[in-house]
């Protein structure tokens, strides 16, 4: 990573945690994608897309991999970034004019500033994220008014093979729901000993992955198929059989 130049950084991003939507370990790791993302339109093929390989973020941020692994897949689940070439390891973010500045690369953060001036979360997330969470609609159905709150918890130790996920229909809806990954006890040792948890005891960590689900609504063709190539590495046929018997 070249540490040159500079980027757009807008003020209402500390929204994403104060309001606990993102961790801060993923806040942080989202802000490095955004200082690794190719801003030059010229570039057709790679405009908006960076490189994520696991073994470099973790030098970076001197942590192991499978401490950075949950970051970058919290980043997936939650529609803060999206696969753009699984072969090449390239992903995108959405609005990607919105972190660049100046006429000279053709940027729009001044607008963005502009439209986001005193807007509400939601409105501002539709600018940052490819998509809402299942649990944002329904709370907010329930009461518009209310803060948009995220369980941090059920997507904080994910990881990106060997989870089972399972595809229901309630009522119209197409909803996945993704069991996490049981590890071994002393993988959990080390991601507590990695992320200096205070409160989540590596006992807590096996129970959550144990028994916690996380249902995502499918909204779209182009979704599914980011599911299929993060939790089954695009194997179709390892899809379709983990729904048969549910």
């Amino acid at each position: 990573m070249k540490l040159n130049g500079y980027r757009a950084s807008h003020r209402n991003k500390w929204f994403l945690i104060t309001q606990k939507i993102l961790t801060p370990q993923e806040f942080l790791l989202f802000e490095y994608y955004l200082d690794l993302m190719d801003f030059d339109k010229s570039h057709k093929d790679n405009f908006s897309t960076f490189e994520a390989f696991l073994d470099d973020i973790a030098l970076v941020f001197n942590k192991h991999k499978d401490t950075t692994r949950i970051w970058h897949d919290g980043l997936l689940t939650k529609g803060f970034i999206k696969v753009a070439d699984p072969k090449r390891k390239l992903y995108t973010v959405k609005s990607p004019l919105r972190y660049v500045a100046g006429n000279k690369w053709g940027g729009e953060a001044s607008i963005y500033a502009k439209e986001e001036k005193d807007q509400t979360q939601e409105f501002i997330l539709e600018n940052i994220r490819f998509f809402q969470l299942e649990e944002e609609k329904t709370q907010l159905k329930s009461d518009e008014k209310v803060d948009i709150s995220i369980n941090i918890a059920k997507n904080s130790l994910g990881s990106s093979k060997g989870e089972s996920i399972v595809l229901s229909r309630i009522g119209n809806k197409k909803i996945v729901s993704i069991k996490q990954e049981v590890r071994s006890n002393a993988e959990y040792k080390k991601i507590y000993q990695d992320n200096d948890f205070t409160d989540l005891t590596p006992d807590d960590m096996k129970w959550v992955d144990q028994n916690i689900q996380e249902k995502i609504e499918i909204l779209n063709d182009e979704q599914e198929k980011e599911i299929v190539q993060i939790y089954f590495d695009g194997k179709w046929d390892e899809y379709r059989s983990s729904l048969i018997g549910y």
